[in-house]
């Protein structure tokens, strides 16, 4: 694992439980955010989720499956409390583990479920989702920012034309972006910024067992 864990903000607290049972988060992805906490919030990390497994089976006995281990990193992910940087194997990632009061804020999307493991909704026309996931406007600084991000990724809108992507809340866009790392991993996206809308309009996020087939 690279990266030098932080000593401060990896504290287990009554809120983190309280988030687990609201958002509906499984044992092993609880004991998984547990373990992450403790190698550090805030700066990328590259944890190894066999080293995870070893410690695992240390005090379990036994080890998880692997599958159960990618359910685990994939409920975390779609829960907001792990920011996925890069896919390297199925068991090592580059990350960001995010504090508590960072997962609070968000909730300016209508579409939002309280639970991060429900299904996505049914698919509709581009015009239809539209409406319904977008937020009342956003500010000159939230564009830039959501450009940048975009840009980082080798996305790119143009910065004075109307774009779906402005619809979004930039936690929205980060969230489609990681997805979208992972979908670009498997395979060549033709069309990036038409995709990363539809990710946005969809919630891809929302049932993420595609994502680790190949892997």
């Amino acid at each position: 694992m690279t990266g030098k864990p932080k000593l401060q903000n990896t504290q287990w607290t009554e809120a983190h439980d309280a988030y687990c049972l609201e958002n509906k988060i499984t044992p092993a992805a609880k004991l998984l955010w547990q373990w992450l906490i403790r190698q550090g919030i805030g700066d990328e990390i590259e944890p190894d989720l066999k080293e995870f497994n070893h410690w695992v089976e240390k005090h379990r006995g036994k080890p998880y499956h692997r599958d159960t281990l990618k359910d685990a990193l994939s409920q975390l992910i779609s829960c907001r409390v792990v920011q996925l940087a890069k896919q390297f194997t199925w068991n090592i990632v580059r990350i960001i583990t995010r504090p508590l009061d960072w997962l609070k804020p968000r909730k300016n999307s209508s579409t939002h479920n309280k639970n991060c493991d429900s299904p996505p909704s049914n698919p509709q026309s581009a015009d239809d989702t539209h409406n319904s996931s977008s937020i009342p406007s956003i500010d000159t600084a939230s564009r830039q920012e959501i450009l940048a991000v975009c840009a980082e990724n080798g996305i790119f809108y143009h910065p004075d034309k109307p774009a779906k992507i402005f619809n979004y809340s930039l936690d929205d866009v980060l969230l489609a972006i990681s997805v979208y790392k992972l979908r670009s991993h498997q395979e060549r996206i033709r069309n990036p910024q038409g995709w990363l809308i539809d990710c946005l309009e969809w919630r891809y996020w929302e049932d993420m067992t595609w994502a680790w087939g190949e892997l």
